[in-house]
């Protein structure tokens, strides 16, 4: 028994070690994404829709973390990225809206990790860029908010007036691409509508984002559309007290407001991202390309409210979109 016994650890002890080789090898190999984020998680809007795509590919095994970060520290941004970069611990790194600078610096550093960047474009070999046709989607906002404003039959919270608004986070490229088809979508429905424009000149201050939409409400606004990150609940508070209509964006925000607000003109974010990382997995991720997401491809889309907006109303605006994807109409856009 005495000499049996160390032979049993010894054995034991070398299977233990096979094992935990085996395993950290394993852990090597598993496909791992990172999402270093210029914001938090709880917006009920952008990155809460990117969240969903990383949760889905963490369901399939892939390692995922979400670094969230304040909105108004660019340092930490650029020193959590360079942290990850650094690690060699990532498949992919995924970079969003606001990162465009700090991304290039990182990507240019370490030429051989590979990188998402997504609501942007980055010209650089070892990274995909990821952009969305928020121009169509709210072509097809704008058309809803024009129907919706010159009728009291069926929206009985409206004046009949023609008057609209957008109350929207930075006067910058990706927010006139929203302004944009918006204004295209309101105005074939409604061709001398009022649009009332106003920016609250950041994504994170939802008090000033109440105020300046209960400002476009009491100037006539009988549907105000929401393009503001986070900043964007107090946008659908204001358009709630004063019981009038709102359009959500990013996520399905239809349930934050339900007796105010239309639809929520999504961009499926998180569709995006699962794609990538399938598409990197497998070898397929066109690195140094960018690829757009549109009606075309469920990029972007209108979820309805179907307690508040008619079937006549939505085959109206639907109508519209069959008109894009065929061709016939053509939406505008701020990128040349």
């Amino acid at each position: 028994m005495n000499i049996l016994k160390p032979i049993i650890r010894v054995t034991a002890s070398a299977v233990l070690a096979a094992s935990l080789h085996a395993g950290l090898a394993a852990a090597a190999d598993k496909f791992s994404a990172v999402y270093v984020m210029s914001d938090n998680l709880g917006d009920m809007g952008f990155n809460d829709n990117a969240a969903t795509g990383f949760k889905k590919a963490e369901k399939e095994g892939v390692k995922i973390r979400m670094l969230q970060a304040s909105p108004t520290d660019p340092q930490l941004w650029r020193q959590n990225l360079e942290a990850v970069s650094t690690s060699g611990n990532w498949s992919l790194i995924f970079a969003g809206p606001h990162m465009h600078d700090i991304l290039a610096d990182s990507a240019k550093a370490h030429p051989d990790q590979k990188y998402v960047m997504f609501d942007d474009e980055l010209e650089a070999p070892n990274v995909l860029s990821v952009k969305y046709a928020q121009n169509e989607g709210s072509y097809l906002a704008g058309a809803l908010a024009a129907a919706a404003a010159i009728d009291k039959k069926d929206f009985p919270l409206s004046s009949g007036d023609p008057k609209i608004a957008v109350v929207a986070g930075m006067d910058m490229p990706v927010i006139q691409d929203f302004i944009i088809g918006f204004k295209q979508g309101a105005q074939t429905i409604v061709p001398n509508i009022n649009i009332q424009v106003i920016f609250i000149g950041n994504f994170t201050d939802a008090q000033k984002a109440y105020d300046l939409t209960k400002a476009a409400i009491d100037n006539g606004a009988n549907v105000v559309y929401n393009v503001a990150g986070p900043a964007g609940l107090g946008i659908l508070k204001a358009a709630a007290d004063a019981n009038k209509y709102a359009i959500g964006v990013d996520s399905d925000q239809n349930s934050l407001h339900p007796k105010n607000i239309l639809a929520s003109m999504i961009k499926n974010i998180g569709v995006s991202i699962y794609d990538t990382i399938n598409q990197a997995k497998s070898g397929k991720a066109k690195y140094g390309t960018l690829e757009i997401y549109g009606l075309s491809n469920n990029g972007v889309g209108l979820v309805y409210n179907d307690a508040l907006v008619p079937a006549a109303v939505k085959k109206q605006v639907d109508d519209a979109k069959d008109k894009v994807l065929k061709g016939e109409i053509k939406v505008d856009t701020a990128f040349k």
